[in-house]
């Protein structure tokens, strides 16, 4: 029955494809694609009994792929496209058995790269081939049938695609594609590595202030939109799988210490305004090749060959470009075990979150002083004050991913890495990126190891601790609450002041505008929160620090935040009472939560009601019959005397 139902279903989607016209059949093939999905038992099954069903649903099955592989040579573009779409759900659902005879299909997705079909038709057909090459893997008789025989074919009309006009369009899919499949096929790919890298040039790290005209011989891109970078830099760090064997990891960490060099590169050409006193292990700083009086640039080539650059702003995106490189190989799989230099990385970033933004109070603390280079102009400078943002960001999203590979190694330089943050957070904490980061930053590294952290190191994060409350409840918009509603002896609320609501709608819409401004600052912020209560010693905190945490908990409403203040109560002072707990407050405000209510009754026994009693004894043996049955005012004794046990 359920074949016959399938085969019934297949058959009106066969006869729905063939008397549509192909100009309408666009539009029909959504509904189409997902009544496949009832096909799937149909589709996957072999199709070797020789019963009367089974020979009419081979040739359903077999009448519907020769519909697929006619509508895919169809001469119309709508045709062709919604065949594409209709092999997609097919492989999806098919198995093993339609993937064994999907070569035809394979050839004509190959032959569609190379027509005048619109963009859309082939990024499908990249989909889909990607997807076919991916399922194959599984087999290796398919592998050896399908995957090998097509994919070189594949690779080359791809690179065609990267090179043509179409390039903006299909360049993303085309690098996540290759991403896909080149570590699982490296020795294919091995000899197109010099094309690949030839297009991912420009793109790993594009400079759209690039004061050098794209028509120039040096000249690149500006029209690279992020996802596009972002592919391109995720394939650019998969390029060492394509060495021959026994060299991948040689040659992983030749390309670490080609970013590295080349992110110094870049430093010492934007960083020239000022006199560095870090001196980088990589040979220190390097005498720009141009009067110190002329533009910033980099007409030279490179550790990694990129494009040539001018303007300040063209090297800050550089730079920033550079850094999310080697952040993406940080965060990348590797085949194996990989020796990696951290010293060479914990040099970029000492170098680089050591240049600040300089505050007033540098001028009268020399030890904190930047000292400029009398050579270079003021406007050079107040351009360099307005990129570090931006790189430190980056900075620290690479210290992000360093740290989720590299646990254990950061451990030994978390008290360094804490103080580098707290150093960039107190002079750029104007951004919103810099504080989201920084949150975002702390937040892992005091999961993984707060509690070590000594007393020092707590009391310089309070600049961090204050400015996350705020994020998260405003001072001003928390003192208008405050004013609003305070408490009376019997517990209830009261309002007192003068109720000025204007004032009050006017700070919670500022509120409002900025977590609408940039959304990921209120998400860090409270991630953060939960975790300055449960992975800092509470005796390392300040009573004014702990009292502005467990309000801002309070007035945000965050359960985390609430339960991890109780969980994790204040120290109780030497020769004082304890102090108060936000428990009651966490009641009202979460009455019906269960974890809520696990904190207001712990260790409590199970206290069967009468109903469970009743149903209990009808199941058991006669003995019990004779035993009385236990009422309200005895279930209510039993309680009270659990609970005095308890007290």
């Amino acid at each position: 029955a359920k074949v016959a139902a399938d085969l019934s279903t297949l058959q009106a989607i066969s006869f729905r494809v063939s008397s549509t016209t192909t100009a309408q059949l666009p539009q029909q093939i959504p509904a189409i694609a997902a009544s496949l999905a009832n096909c799937k038992d149909l589709l996957s099954s072999p199709q070797a009994n020789t019963s009367k069903t089974s020979s009419e649903a081979a040739v359903g099955v077999h009448k519907f792929r020769t519909l697929l592989s006619t509508l895919l040579q169809d001469r119309t573009p709508q045709g062709r496209w919604s065949a594409i779409v209709l092999i997609k759900a097919a492989i999806e659902v098919g198995g093993w058995e339609t993937l064994s005879k999907c070569l035809p299909w394979v050839r004509g997705l190959l032959g569609i790269l190379s027509k005048p079909d619109p963009p859309s038709s082939k990024k499908l057909a990249i989909i889909t081939l990607t997807r076919i090459f991916m399922l194959t893997r599984d087999y290796p008789t398919l592998t050896r049938e399908i995957t090998t025989p097509s994919l070189p074919a594949y690779v080359q009309s791809c690179l065609q695609l990267a090179s043509s006009k179409a390039a903006k369009v299909l360049s993303q899919p085309i690098f996540e594609s290759f991403g896909h499949l080149l570590p699982r096929h490296p020795t294919i790919f091995r000899s197109y590595i010099k094309q690949i890298r030839e297009i991912l040039a420009p793109l790993i790290a594009p400079t759209p202030s690039n004061r050098i005209g794209t028509d120039h011989a040096l000249g690149s891109r500006r029209d690279v939109s992020s996802g596009v970078s972002d592919s391109a830099r995720r394939l650019y760090v998969q390029l060492p799988s394509c060495a021959p064997k026994g060299g991948v990891h040689e040659e992983w960490e030749a390309s670490v210490t080609s970013v590295i060099s080349a992110a110094h590169h870049v430093a010492d050409k934007i960083f020239r305004a000022v006199v560095e006193d870090h001196r980088s292990g990589l040979g220190g700083q390097t005498t720009n090749s141009h009067a110190l009086d002329g533009e910033v640039q980099d007409l030279e080539g490179d550790a990694l060959s990129l494009p040539a650059w001018s303007g300040i702003y063209a090297g800050g995106e550089r730079l920033v470009g550079v850094i999310s490189l080697l952040r993406d190989y940080l965060a990348s799989t590797t085949a194996g075990v990989i020796n990696l230099k951290v010293g060479r990385i914990m040099d970029l970033l000492t170098r680089i979150l050591s240049l600040t933004v300089p505050s007033s109070n540098d001028a009268r603390e020399f030890s904190n002083a930047v000292r400029f280079n009398n050579q270079i102009s003021k406007e050079e400078r107040e351009q360099l004050w307005a990129l570090l943002p931006s790189i430190h960001v980056a900075c620290l999203q690479m210290l992000l991913a360093y740290s989720d590979r590299c646990a254990e190694s950061v451990l030994s330089l978390l008290i360094t890495t804490v103080d580098q943050l707290t150093w960039v957070f107190a002079r750029e904490n104007n951004d919103v990126r810099i504080r989201a980061t920084c949150y975002e930053v702390l937040a892992r590294l005091l999961s993984r190891a707060g509690t070590t952290l000594p007393k020092s190191s707590i009391d310089s994060l309070s600049t961090v601790i204050r400015s996350c409350c705020d994020d998260i409840v405003p001072q001003n918009l928390a003192d208008a609450r405050a004013t609003q509603t305070q408490t009376k002896p019997n517990g209830k609320l009261q309002q007192t002041g003068s109720s000025n609501a204007d004032a009050f709608l006017t700070k919670a819409s500022d509120l409002k505008d900025r977590a609408a401004i940039f959304p990921g600052l209120q998400r860090a912020a409270h991630t953060l929160l939960p975790i300055l209560f449960t992975n800092i010693r509470g005796q390392h905190l300040s009573d004014s620090i702990r009292a502005r945490l467990d309000r801002t908990a309070i007035l945000a409403q965050q359960k985390e935040a609430m339960i991890a203040s109780v969980l994790n109560p204040p120290p109780r002072k030497k020769f004082g009472k304890a102090a108060a707990s936000i428990l009651p407050l966490l009641a009202r405000a979460f009455p019906h939560d269960e974890a809520v209510e696990a904190l207001l009754r712990p260790r409590m026994p199970v206290i069967r009601t009468l109903t469970q009693n009743l149903e209990l004894d009808n199941c058991e043996s006669e003995a019990d019959d004779d035993d009385p049955i236990p009422t309200e005012q005895d279930e209510d004794r039993f309680m009270g005397d659990e609970l005095d046990n308890l007290l």
